[in-house]
């Protein structure tokens, strides 16, 4: 009999691993289909290390602007933050399905009852709806527990092989695991880690929205720095010598660069969507200062940079009060 092809999301977290040996024991081929994006990123070498091992094929996926569109206006609503999960997970299984074709078997690692707003069965539901997806979607871990799908009704799969996994416990996960016959040292814990779910970082991607700056490389800017909005401008100011570093290589042309000479002293770079008045370069300059060495000195020399050169100087004071400018509060 000819070995079938499954495509699994795959995460990497504990659930996906589970699900990826259940079926490989099935005798399926299983490609697993990772996701990735800025909100949720994995170490992808570390990742296709840990596929190696369960013997399956590893695609990653790359979430586009249409994962944005969809974060500007989910069908289902955000969660507790930013976070549109259900939404989210019928954009996964669309990508999945574009790898595996119309005829592919989809699959995914979840578990009945595991995450509240899109683990059960009504979200099940509405997830295989938005995806296109109805009645073909496994969800192995749970599936004597589901209503049957298309691939047991047409024999592809036997249900009974299925397991009946429930709710956030794992204490049946080690039995499970030996007789699968997993043998992975430091086996990961449960995936999650999606940043729209932390509420700093869900309040800066809403200052995005809000300000009409929702774009892949904004997002990874929320990664680096204090953030603060000054009209319609966005001030970020790096932390440590690393994130200094890394704003600098943001940078782009239009951009100003701030920076407090002779001293340790952040990098900061100020995006603008129109010329920025002198009031608001002082603002911005009061901030950087407070950040720096000079600190304490009441008034204090910063430089701003256009194109790499210097373009205007001002002896600022430091700005401490700076709770109504801080994008996260």
């Amino acid at each position: 009999m000819e070995r079938k092809k499954v495509y699994l999301l795959f995460s990497g977290g504990l659930d996906s691993i589970i699900a990826a040996k259940l079926l490989k024991n099935l005798g399926f081929d299983v490609v697993g289909v990772h996701i990735t994006s800025p909100f949720f990123e994995k170490d992808l070498e570390k990742l296709q290390d840990l596929a190696n091992k369960l013997g399956i094929e590893l695609k990653v996926v790359e979430a586009g602007d249409d994962y944005l569109e969809m974060l500007k206006s989910p069908v289902y609503g955000y969660g507790k933050n930013l976070n549109p999960c259900i939404d989210c997970k019928a954009y996964m299984l669309k990508k999945v399905k574009e790898v595996a074709g119309e005829n592919g078997i989809i699959a995914t690692g979840e578990v009945l009852g595991q995450r509240p707003m899109s683990q059960h069965l009504q979200a099940f539901n509405s997830i295989e709806k938005l995806s296109g997806l109805k009645g073909r979607v496994l969800r192995p871990l749970s599936g004597k527990l589901l209503p049957e799908t298309d691939y047991e009704k047409e024999g592809v799969i036997n249900r009974e092989k299925l397991l009946d996994i429930r709710g956030r416990s794992r204490k049946k996960y080690p039995e499970i695991l030996k007789k699968l016959g997993v043998n992975i040292e430091e086996l990961p814990t449960p995936a999650g880690g999606c940043l729209l779910t932390e509420p700093s970082f869900s309040k800066k991607v809403k200052d995005l929205l809000e300000h009409g700056e929702l774009s892949w490389e904004n997002v990874r800017l929320l990664k680096i720095g204090r953030h603060f909005r000054l009209g319609n401008c966005k001030l970020i100011v790096g932390r440590n010598r690393e994130e200094n570093k890394r704003l600098e290589e943001f940078s782009r042309g239009g951009d100003i660069v701030i920076k407090v000479p002779n001293v340790p002293s952040p990098t900061a770079i100020l995006r603008c969507k129109e010329e920025p008045s002198v009031e608001l370069l002082k603002k911005a300059a009061g901030i950087v200062a407070r950040y720096s060495d000079a600190k304490s000195e009441k008034e204090v020399k910063v430089a701003l940079y256009k194109n790499g050169k210097l373009f205007k100087e001002l002896t600022v004071e430091p700005l401490f009060d700076t709770k109504e400018f801080s994008v996260t509060g």
